[in-house]
């Protein structure tokens, strides 16, 4: 007899994220594992990572339909000078991007136009979020956290995953598709390698009620994929 269902069932961020983990444990467990598989859960896992390590406890770097294509941000730490850092295209990247090095600036009047409707039950786009966990500015805040450091290439990998992965994923026309096992893992190698630096080693996130076993599991699958990645 099936034991009887019960009529909630609760979920959190950080749970999703752990069941993502088991799905690729899962995968790599079969004797041909699907690694496009791999590499959709690894971005998502990676997206979850961002969100936690960004989301502070009001959720307000995570959040919101910025209409400002420049991405400027001024600020100032304590009694430090106004800095300001804006969007920068990286070299070999289409459309990820990441924050300028700060830049020491006048105190800076905010046009009228820069006024904008918060819309806080949307969540930020990946390229966004991922250009905010390499910014000291939205990390530093979050508990003197460390921001994330990625080369150009590491950034790449991701773009990769996110535009040629994840969105053949999720909007998939029946067609002949194939993909390179080596960029696959390579992909999913670095979204669980920045994962695990952000929930674990860059102070950022609070993990108040982190699953049992989810920094083992992450750990684990990150040098698994490792070991796929030379034996490819």
């Amino acid at each position: 007899m099936r034991a009887e269902l019960p009529d909630y069932e609760s979920c959190s961020n950080l749970s999703l994220l752990d069941n993502g983990l088991r799905h690729v444990s899962f995968e790599l467990r079969q004797e041909s594992p699907s690694f496009f598989r791999v590499g959709r859960e690894c971005h998502l896992v990676l997206l979850r990572a961002m969100v936690e390590a960004l989301r502070g406890s009001a959720n307000l770097d995570i959040v919101g339909r910025s209409k400002d294509k420049h991405r400027v941000v001024w600020y100032r730490l304590g009694d430090g000078p106004w800095q300001e850092i804006r969007k920068e295209a990286v070299p070999g990247c289409r459309e990820a991007w990441r924050y300028s090095a700060p830049k020491v600036i006048p105190a800076p009047t905010p046009p009228r136009s820069a006024k904008e409707r918060i819309f806080d039950d949307y969540l930020l786009g990946f390229y966004e979020l991922l250009a905010k966990v390499q910014a000291d500015f939205f990390m530093i805040r979050q508990y003197g956290a460390c921001a994330a450091q990625l080369s150009d290439s590491d950034l790449g990998c991701l773009e990769w995953l996110h535009e040629r992965v994840r969105n053949e994923f999720e909007h998939f026309v029946p067609k002949s598709y194939a993909v390179e096992v080596q960029s696959l893992l390579s992909g999913s190698f670095v979204a669980l390698h920045l994962s695990h630096f952000l929930l674990f080693e860059s102070g950022a996130a609070l993990l108040l009620q982190c699953p049992n076993g989810l920094k083992d599991r992450l750990r684990r699958l990150v040098s698994a994929l490792d070991r796929f990645a030379t034996q490819a």
